[in-house]
């Protein structure tokens, strides 16, 4: 055999190991985090305000603790704590008055970047496709922490950080299609709502944790599950309420590398 087809077989051997050895999961890439993420929006000005929402548990304890949600006690004006409740701990979102005011908006360019920049009333134009006008207020938080990797995202509850983990999940239709590994359950939670209000204004939010795997195989990739509940009301409220959980798991790439 003449030098040039070892020569060739040699490069085409030191490419095909390059290749496995480029898209072979890299260790030092493999991470796992939670995000456990609060939203809660209001149409009008509420009074002697509480809201409890379910905190992400494990173990029967809360995976996520008041000081990472709230470090100085208060989210969006809001005086915030964790509590423990007769299902499980939650977060309490407090206040006096919440305030609901008409506040309105135009969208100027600078620098090649649109900004939103707050306007009187008396300059806002319903006709302007660069005017907003916003009758409504949030209040939002998240928090991220990672996690000894792997977590289990196939089968979380239990497991890892899940919403009322002993309520009864039941299998439904997830809203996007994915592999075969992803399901979606549905089920009811808790959450508390008390306040005066007009009948008018409505209450409305979503709490939510994500969890996932991720690392590097030739480009990044991973899998995941996230639970949410979510609540809407009308009016003053003035106790426990129930809302809409949803858990979607299995979603992504699997198995997951062994650490």
């Amino acid at each position: 055999m003449s030098r040039r087809p070892i020569l060739a077989l040699l490069l085409a051997a030191l490419t095909l190991t390059a290749g496995c050895s480029f898209l072979a999961p890299n260790p030092e890439s493999y991470t796992s985090t939670y995000e456990y993420s609060v939203g809660v929006d209001a149409t009008g000005t509420l009074s002697d305000v509480t809201i409890r929402v379910p905190l992400p548990q494990r173990d029967g304890d809360a995976a996520v603790d008041a000081d990472a949600i709230a470090p100085n006690d208060t989210v969006d004006g809001m005086d915030a704590t964790v509590v423990d409740t007769e299902y499980g701990p939650m977060l309490e979102l407090t206040a006096e008055t919440f305030v609901v005011e008409t506040r309105y908006f135009r969208v100027v360019e600078a620098d090649g970047m649109g900004r939103r920049e707050e306007i009187d009333e008396s300059e806002y134009d319903p006709e302007n496709p660069d005017h907003q006008k916003v009758s409504h207020r949030t209040v939002t938080v998240s928090v991220t922490e990672t996690a000894t990797y792997p977590i289990e995202t196939r089968a979380p509850v239990g497991a890892s950080p899940t919403f009322v983990p002993d309520a009864t999940r039941e299998l439904t239709d997830c809203p996007f299609p994915y592999r075969d590994e992803t399901a979606c359950f549905a089920y009811d939670a808790p959450v508390y709502l008390a306040y005066g209000s007009a009948d008018s204004t409505r209450v409305s939010g979503v709490v939510a944790v994500y969890g996932s795997n991720e690392w590097f195989a030739g480009g990044w990739t991973g899998n995941g599950y996230t639970d949410r509940v979510s609540f809407a009301a009308t009016g003053p409220r003035d106790g426990w309420v129930v809302a809409n959980g949803t858990t979607e798991v299995g979603r992504g790439t699997y198995p997951s590398p062994e650490p």
